[in-house]
């Protein structure tokens, strides 16, 4: 295993998953218990940051993870398998870093397996709210949902997170099709958050 050090990521992250409503895990909780093993669709679009002092900037990776859960104790040990698809963008130098990097070093850093890591093309839009992430593989279309103002969003806070400002999203759509899963799902739970992940 490749160990980086001198690292530092900051940015947005989208995230979105297979449940109803927010999910027990971000308040230290178990899934509920009918709920059994869920699965999440995350996107992290890097707007600063260096790995091994090669710039990161304009990067987006998406993990798809499997197994997570059900008790926050298993979430925190890490999900069973996971996917990593990476912009391609990328020159050459960010790849050969990126590559052994992504499945160990970002917000779930324990994949008991690795389905693969691609590089894809990963377009992020936004349009009144609504974000749009698309690949190859699959995609998210997220919602913020407001307030009683009908203006700011939810947040959430004092939650079980190294992610901040956290928003509450409504995920109309997300769908994902690679490695033997053709998965879709709608008005599911969604998060928006920002990320500053480090190693040294």
């Amino acid at each position: 295993m490749v160990t980086y050090k001198n690292w530092t990521l900051k940015g947005t992250w989208w995230e979105c998953c297979i449940r109803e409503g927010q999910c027990p895990l971000w308040f230290g909780r178990d899934l509920w218990e009918e709920a059994g093993l869920c699965t999440s669709f995350q996107t992290y679009r890097i707007e600063e940051g260096r790995i091994q002092n090669v710039d990161m900037k304009g990067i987006a990776i998406i993990h798809v993870l499997f197994g997570i859960g059900p008790k926050m104790a298993d979430f925190v040990e890490g999900v069973e398998e996971g996917a990593a698809y990476i912009s391609d963008n990328a020159s050459d130098e960010q790849r050969r870093l990126l590559e052994s990097f992504v499945t160990k070093h970002l917000h779930v850093k324990t994949w008991r397996k690795v389905l693969g890591v691609k590089f894809v093309k990963i377009d992020i839009s936004e349009k009144k709210g609504t974000y749009h992430v698309t690949m190859p593989f699959g995609e998210q279309k997220m919602s913020l949902t407001v307030g009683a103002d009908g203006k700011n969003p939810v947040r959430m806070e004092n939650v079980a997170s190294a992610l901040s400002n956290i928003r509450v999203c409504n995920t109309d759509l997300w769908k994902y099709h690679d490695y033997g899963r053709n998965l879709e799902f709608h008005n599911t739970s969604g998060g928006i958050a920002d990320f500053v992940f480090s190693g040294d």
